[in-house]
Order: C-alpha cells, then sequence, then structure tokens
C-alpha cells in the first residue's frame, strides 16, 4: 500500500510539491538560472509572439521576485529562447540572435536574419562559440558560429519546431516539435551533430504531442513539456522520455508550458507558465526520476 501511495504522488501533477514561484511577468517564454537568480525572457504585455513592437524584455529575479524588469537597456520585440554561452547571455528575439555581456549589461551581438530566418525560438549551447537555434517557422535548426557569424542550416524540416538541445556526450541534437500549423501532431527528432549529411529524423518510439521546451536530464533521460494545444489549453503535460527503452511517461502540469531550463545548483526544473504570467522552479526530485 504503502509503494502504490508513493507511485500515486509521483504521477500526480508537481504543482502538488514545493517550489519557488516568480509572479509579475509578462508572456514569459524562457529562463536560465545564473548565480542566485533567473533571467526570464518576457514576450509582453500582449501575447503577439511575431510583432515587433518593442515591448519585450530580459527579466531579472532573485528569491521569488523581480529584481529588475528589464536587466538589460536595449529595444527587445518577442524574445523567446534565452542561453548562456562564456559571459555572454544570448536570446532570439523573431529574427535576431542578441548577446549581452553579462557584466556590462552590453550588447555585445547582434546577428540580423531579417533576410532569411521565419521566428527564431530556442537558443542552445554547443560550446562558447557554437550555438543551436531554432526556427519554427521555417522548420528547421540553425547552427550559428557567434565569432564569425556564419549559419548553417542543419539537414532535415521537423513541423513548427521548438526545443532544441545539445548532448555533448554523444555529439547528439535533440529538437521538439509542435506539428504541422502546430496542431499537436510535433515529434522528437534527432541528428548526429558531427555529420553534416545526417538529417533529423524521428527518436524510436517518438511521443507525439504539441512540445515547447526540451532538457537533458541524464544520460538515460529526456523531458518535453507539452501544451496539448494552443486552442484554449487547460492544461499540459511534461513528457520524460527514456533514450534506453524508448518510452516516455507524461505527468500533468497547468496549461501553457513554455521552454523548459535545469538549475543544476538547486536541482530544479525552470517552467515558465506563459499564460499564467508565472515561472515556477520545481525540485526535480519531485518528477519522481
Amino acid at each position: 500500500m504503502k509503494k502504490l501511495f508513493v507511485s500515486i504522488l509521483l504521477l500526480s501533477t508537481v504543482s502538488s510539491y514545493a517550489r519557488q514561484a516568480v509572479d509579475g511577468l509578462f508572456s514569459p517564454e524562457s529562463a536560465v538560472a545564473y548565480k542566485n537568480g533567473y533571467f526570464i525572457s518576457n514576450m509582453g504585455p500582449k501575447l503577439e509572439p511575431a510583432a515587433k513592437d518593442g515591448d519585450g524584455a530580459i527579466a531579472w529575479t532573485e528569491n521569488g521576485r523581480v529584481q529588475s524588469p528589464r536587466y538589460f537597456n536595449d529595444t527587445l520585440h518577442a524574445p523567446k529562447g534565452l542561453e548562456i554561452a562564456g559571459n555572454t547571455l544570448y536570446v532570439a528575439d523573431i529574427d535576431h540572435l542578441k548577446g549581452y555581456d553579462l557584466n556590462s549589461r552590453k550588447k555585445v551581438f547582434d546577428l540580423n536574419l531579417e533576410n532569411s530566418a521565419g521566428m527564431l525560438n530556442d537558443v542552445a549551447r554547443v560550446n562558447d562559440s557554437l550555438l543551436l537555434v531554432s526556427d519554427c517557422v521555417k522548420d528547421q535548426v540553425l547552427l550559428i558560429n557567434t565569432r564569425s557569424k556564419e549559419v548553417t542550416v542543419l539537414q532535415g524540416t521537423m513541423p513548427a519546431v521548438n526545443g532544441v538541445w545539445y548532448d555533448a556526450q554523444t555529439d547528439i541534437v535533440y529538437a521538439c516539435a509542435m506539428g504541422r500549423d502546430m496542431d499537436g501532431t510535433g515529434l522528437l527528432y534527432q541528428k548526429r551533430l558531427g555529420n553534416a549529411g545526417e538529417a533529423f529524423v524521428p527518436v524510436k518510439g517518438s511521443p507525439v504531442g504539441l512540445f515547447d521546451g526540451i532538457v537533458q536530464l541524464d544520460a538515460r533521460y529526456l523531458l518535453l513539456s507539452d501544451w496539448i494545444t494552443v486552442k484554449n489549453p487547460q492544461s499540459g503535460y511534461l513528457c520524460v522520455y527514456d533514450l534506453q527503452q524508448h518510452t516516455y511517461r507524461r505527468i500533468p502540469v497547468k496549461h501553457s508550458p513554455a521552454d523548459l531550463a535545469l538549475d543544476k545548483r538547486r536541482k530544479a526544473l525552470l517552467i515558465p507558465f506563459l499564460l499564467d504570467n508565472r515561472m515556477e522552479a520545481v525540485p526535480l526530485k519531485s518528477l519522481g526520476i
């Protein structure tokens, strides 16, 4: 009976566990841990992910509170994916990839892709000079050299690709998608980065969903966020994919879970709940993995 009770707890919604929550955000899409706090991208008071309206910002939060709603004094429209490489915070903003020095707060990088990008979304670090960036309109993942500004389109199309992750141990890029017209038929894909001719293909036993964010917990598990639907979503899922068994299980969460990130120091999962204007840091142990 005790084991059954524990299993039920682990499979129940993670909202029942103690966590740190940050409110007062504006359409938060992505987060990244830094020192004692979090950077969170805010697309703006109006949920217009493609509008160049200048109302986006990157907030800095500590201890569950917004300390600076606009940490970098620069115009952003609808900032989405965040990633730190070296001493630079990078952000995808529609058709620009921008970078800000974490000490000076000055913009030190701006790659203009207005003539080629559809909508840049997630950002993942390969090393301090190479980043992976998804384009959910062009259905592709870009490899960007931040020193030379060279852009390489990786082989393979993925309908409304969103989250992207790089596993340095295996040289595999993982990407998850929302599906054609964001219809919830998205899959989980993979390709070896070092093999330029290899295209993205679905992983064996891929889950199906409207996937937004992705992180790798360890050598065995990937974790994806699933909106289920974009039409008045009532709830969402975290999807745990087993790389060894090629199976998955779902954990219910609140609606609109966006890009995922890990706070390794606190052993927590960062989940922006976009429609609730909130970001939550969830202890990984509460996921039962």
